[in-house]
C-alpha cells in the first residue's frame, strides 16, 4: 500500500476509526460511567489527534512526491486526506463535555484548530473536484460510488463546528470568565456553519445521486470497496441532521435524521453481505479503474472497443 499514493489514501482511516470509538464511548454513555473511562477516552482521543495530523500531512506530502498527478485522475477520495481532522475535532466535543473545565478548554483549542486545518483543505479539493468533473466529466463506473464521499467532510465540518459551539457555551464561562460572551458566539457562529454544510450536502447528495443514474445506464456498476464509501457519508450527514434537529427543535430535520439512519442501515446489511459473498473470489479487493474515465466520448469509445476499459 506505501507504494501505491491512491491505496494511502486510506491511512487516514485509522484515525477515523479512533476518534468513532471516543464518539461512541461519550454518546452511548460508557465514558460516563467512572472518570477512569473518561481518561481511557481522551486518551484515545489524543492518539487519533496525533495520527490524523500525521496522516493528513505525510499523505498529502506523499502524494504530491510520488508520482506525477493530474485532474483526470482526481475523484472524491482524495477527501479522505483531509477528513480525520475534521473526524478529530467532533470527537473533541463530545469527550470535552466530560472534562474538567481545563481540560475541557485545551481539548477545545485543540479541536478549533483541527477544524481550521480541515475545513479550508477539504473546500480546496471540493473545488478541484469540481473542476475534474465539469473538465473530464464523471468518473469511471467502477468508481462511481465515490461520488457520495463529499458528504461526508462537508457534513462533519458542519457536525463539528456546531457540537464544539454547544460545548463551548457550557464550559467557557468557567474556564474563561473575562470572555463570558465567547460561547455564546460559537453557538451561533456552529449553527449557521451547520446550517451551510447540510445545504451543501443536499446538493452533493443530489449530484452523486444523478452520478450513478447516469452511469448506470452505459455499463454495470461493478461491487466493489469503493461501496463502502457509502456508509461514512450517509453515517456524517444523519449525526449533522441530529444535531440540527436537537438545536432547532425542527421535526422535519428530525424525520430526516430517521429516514438517514434507515438508508445507512440498509447500506451496511447490503456492503456485508456482499462483501463476505464476494470475498471467496477476491474480487472485491480489486481497487477500482482510475485511468478510465467516461466522459460522453469515452462511453462511446467503450462500445466500440470493449477492451479499452472491461468492467
Amino acid at each position: 500500500m506505501r507504494h501505491n499514493p491512491k491505496r494511502m489514501l486510506h491511512y487516514g482511516a485509522i484515525p477515523m476509526a479512533l476518534a468513532t470509538v471516543v464518539s461512541g464511548m461519550c454518546n452511548f454513555g460508557f465514558a460516563q460511567q467512572s472518570f477512569t473511562l473518561v481518561c481511557i477516552a481522551w486518551t484515545v482521543w489524543w492518539a487519533s489527534v496525533i495520527l490524523a495530523s500525521a496522516a493528513s500531512v505525510l499523505l498529502i506530502c506523499l502524494v504530491v512526491s510520488r508520482e506525477t498527478q493530474s485532474i483526470e485522475s482526481c475523484t472524491a477520495a482524495w477527501l479522505l486526506l483531509v477528513a480525520p481532522l475534521s473526524v478529530c475535532a467532533t470527537a473533541g466535543g463530545n469527550i470535552a463535555d466530560l472534562l474538567p473545565a481545563r481540560l475541557s478548554l485545551i481539548t477545545l483549542v485543540v479541536s478549533y484548530t483541527l477544524l481550521g486545518a480541515g475545513a479550508p483543505l477539504t473546500c480546496c479539493l471540493l473545488v478541484l473536484y469540481m473542476f475534474r468533473i465539469t473538465t473530464y466529466k464523471l468518473p469511471s463506473h467502477d468508481s462511481i460510488i465515490t461520488a457520495f464521499i463529499p458528504l461526508g467532510p462537508i457534513g462533519q465540518i458542519g457536525a463539528a463546528a456546531l457540537s464544539l459551539g454547544s460545548i463551548a457555551n457550557q464550559t467557557l464561562i468557567a474556564a474563561l470568565p473575562h470572555l463570558d460572551s465567547i460561547g455564546t458566539t460559537l453557538l451561533h457562529f456552529g449553527i449557521l456553519v451547520a446550517l451551510l454544510s447540510w445545504g451543501s450536502c443536499i446538493f452533493w447528495l443530489t449530484h452523486a445521486i444523478f452520478s450513478v443514474i447516469y452511469q448506470r445506464r452505459f455499463a454495470t456498476i461493478p461491487f466493489n470497496m469503493s461501496w463502502w464509501s457509502l456508509t461514512f457519508p450517509f453515517g456524517v450527514f444523519a449525526t449533522l441532521t441530529s444535531y440540527l434537529g436537537d438545536v432547532l427543535q425542527m421535526w422535519y430535520l428530525q424525520v430526516n435524521f430517521m429516514i438517514v439512519v434507515a438508508l445507512l442501515l440498509v447500506f451496511w446489511l447490503f456492503n456485508m453481505v456482499r462483501t463476505v459473498a464476494s470475498t471467496w473470489t477476491g474480487s472485491v479487493f480489486a481497487p477500482p479503474s482510475v485511468s478510465c474515465h467516461s466522459s460522453i466520448k469515452d462511453v462511446s469509445t467503450m462500445n466500440s472497443h470493449p477492451s479499452v476499459c472491461s468492467p
